[in-house]
């Protein structure tokens, strides 16, 4: 049985020469971002990106995860409402056929930037011709600039930024035989532990994501909730940034997650030297 290993993205330069071949149908920004700019993120310590390799160096996953808050909100209905129309307008530009090709790749690097939490500034947007003269930027612009928000109780979380399995490699996957899905192994065998061993040195309460799903039947949020165990009630919230707004967010709670990695071990025995 081949071995699988988990290791960070900037452990071995060479990992710059093999996520090039990285591929995800579903979501091409997500495959950029590990391509572009994941390696010196990681490096310099902003997010944390471990890719899953076989014994041949393949990547099959990669997923990614920082530090996050979770809050209980007093509510900000109009900024949020306004936070929407941006994004609505955003994507409509982005699918505008008369959008310049350098416009498309502005807009998607901007949504990109704001999901890994890098921020959204107006000289960034001001590169879109189209955005110049756009009533909702303006709008938004003639807000406060104070940063502080009001909000009730906090809590530590740790955000799961990317989860992205190879497309390139599902076949490897399932010669395999382990009888689970990818993602499904990967979060309760190597990501579940990295959370495990953070909590050993700080306070952490919460695991969050975003889930992009735009399925009728929410699939991907389905899966989610059955194989890893989040939810999606309103109980708490925490800051929605611009690229997953439209996205919904999922959370659960820490405090019996090792329990529950070894309720996921007591209904799945892989052979011991299948993953390491």
């Amino acid at each position: 049985m081949a071995t699988l290993t988990c290791e960070r993205l900037s452990s071995q330069e060479k990992n710059l020469r093999l996520v090039d071949n990285f591929y995800n149908g579903r979501n091409g920004s997500l495959e950029h971002t590990l391509k572009n700019e994941a390696y010196e993120d990681d490096e310099n310590g902003n997010i944390a990106y471990y890719l899953i390799k076989d014994e041949e160096e393949n990547i099959l996953f990669y997923f990614s995860i920082k530090c996050g808050m979770l809050y209980d909100r007093f509510g900000e209905g109009e900024k949020l409402r306004k936070i929407n129309d941006l994004f609505r307008y955003l994507v409509q530009l982005e699918q505008d056929s008369s959008s310049t090709e350098e416009d498309r790749k502005t807009i998607e690097t901007i949504l990109e930037s704001i999901r890994t939490r890098k921020g959204l500034v107006k000289k960034d947007l001001s590169k879109i011709s189209k955005i110049k003269k756009n009533q909702i930027i303006e709008d938004l612009e003639r807000e406060s600039e104070d940063n502080l928000k009001r909000v009730g109780k906090t809590f530590a979380g740790v955000e799961i930024v990317h989860f992205c399995a190879n497309d390139a490699c599902r076949d490897r996957w399932e010669k395999f035989n382990l009888g689970q899905k990818m993602g499904t192994v990967i979060f309760w065998h190597f990501l579940v532990p990295k959370i495990c061993e953070l909590r050993t040195i700080v306070g952490c309460e919460y695991l969050f994501l975003f889930a992009a799903d735009l399925t009728p039947d929410e699939f991907l949020v389905n899966y989610y909730k059955s194989n890893l165990g989040f939810k999606d009630s309103n109980e708490h919230s925490t800051a929605i940034p611009l690229y997953d707004y439209a996205c919904k967010f999922m959370y659960q709670e820490l405090k019996d997650i090792e329990k529950r990695r070894l309720d996921f071990y007591a209904d799945f025995n892989p052979e011991e030297d299948a993953i390491d």
